[in-house]
């Protein structure tokens, strides 16, 4: 059985007492990139998730602040029963140092909690915050500025690994049960209601996000083994159940384990087009964005074209790389969903003229328009 943590008893022994992990939270001046304050945490408690979160709270003019939201767990051992903390801190003004301009800045502890069971996963959602406590997630408020009341609850059954919130929409990826899509509700009872899932529930979801494109928005998880999965929520198809069931409109196989997915803005600076950064464990960073119907037609044609027609390096097939493998793969899913920008632009953008101008005509446009959808793409994603 689990044992408190305070309840263990020191037993005598004479090997080598095990290392005590401890960590601490740095604010690092932007200028100089120097530590100008820091908050230790406790022995053993280690970070799981911290975000910078708009929340509101009735101490800002505007209704709402960025706070710097943290959640942490205990490791201590299979005998031990699991317990988290969360953390909200502010990032003051203060008068700095004699000769140091940069010691400018200070974190403030507004409010921590310790619960049972190691939190996971936080996130923003109309300006409350998201989080997920084992099977469960809470959405509580900050608006007193001084504790994290609890307005509204889910149960996800088993593990969630990941939280991303956009309007009224919060997207929950479980490490046992796939994909969820809820709907936040704040008019009349407050609640966290499930609008449509993965029925599968064969998908390892570690991280998860949206994409946005004008009116259009898509789902974009990726699972354990290295692979990004895309959904779409359509109440309207007969196919979606009335939106309970999550369609699948794509696979795109990364070759290495997901670490993070980040959603940004695309350029030129268009909240209503959001494209995700993904960064995996082999160091490579990738961008996906949501292209307009007509322009991925056309360069999923001139890519065909190309793949087929080209003499593939060393006699691989370069668009099986990309394929999910086979014992992961789901017979509904759409496998011509998806454009593959790394080969496309080595095979179009970098070849001969004569060859551009010769794919273009058989799709019936010409080199330019294509070139012109390149860059236009490229441009969209140059974030840095």
């Amino acid at each position: 059985p689990l044992i408190s943590e305070h309840e263990r008893l020191d037993l005598p022994t004479t090997s080598v007492p095990p290392a005590i992990a401890r960590f601490h939270v740095d604010l690092l001046s932007p200028v100089t990139w120097e530590t100008v304050d820091s908050h230790a945490l406790a022995a053993n408690e280690h970070i799981v998730a911290m975000h910078t979160l708009t929340l509101d709270t009735e101490q800002a003019a505007a209704g709402c602040k960025p706070f710097l939201c943290l959640a942490t767990a205990f490791v201590l051992g299979e005998d031990v029963a699991s317990r988290g903390k969360m953390y909200v801190f502010d990032i003051v003004d203060i008068v700095p140092l004699p000769g140091r301009p940069q010691t400018n800045r200070k974190l403030r502890l507004l409010y921590q909690e310790e619960v049972r069971g190691a939190i996971s996963a936080l996130a923003e959602l109309r300006g409350n915050l998201a989080v997920s406590l084992g099977s469960k997630v809470l959405i509580r408020s900050f608006r007193n500025n001084e504790t994290l009341e609890s307005v509204a609850f889910l149960d996800c059954q088993a593990w969630v690994r990941s939280l991303s919130g956009f309007k009224n929409f919060l997207l929950i990826g479980d490490l046992l049960n796939s994909l969820w899509f809820a709907g936040f509700q704040e008019d009349g009872p407050t609640r966290l209601q499930v609008l449509g899932r993965d029925f599968t529930n064969q998908l390892p979801v570690e991280f998860a996000d949206f994409l946005i494109n004008q009116s259009q928005l898509e789902l974009v998880a990726a699972d354990a083994f290295g692979c990004l999965h895309f959904f779409i929520y359509a109440p309207r198809d007969a196919h979606s159940l009335g939106g309970q069931k999550l369609l699948r409109r794509g696979e795109y196989n990364l070759r290495s384990r997901v670490t993070a997915i980040r959603r940004l803005v695309s350029k030129p600076l268009n909240a209503r087009q959001q494209a995700c950064v993904v960064a995996t464990a082999s160091g490579a960073v990738y961008a996906v964005s949501m292209l307009p119907e007509k322009t991925f037609k056309r360069l999923h044609r001139i890519n065909t074209q190309l793949v087929h027609g080209t003499e593939p390096l060393a006699g691989l097939n370069p668009r099986e790389f990309r394929s999910v493998p086979i014992h992961q793969r789901q017979y509904h899913a759409p496998r011509r969903t998806v454009l593959d920008a790394d080969l496309l632009v080595p095979l179009f953008a970098h070849g001969s003229l004569a060859q551009q101008k010769e794919a273009a005509q058989r799709d019936g446009t010409t080199a330019d328009r294509v070139l012109r959808d390149i860059a236009e793409i490229e441009h969209t994603v140059s974030f840095f």
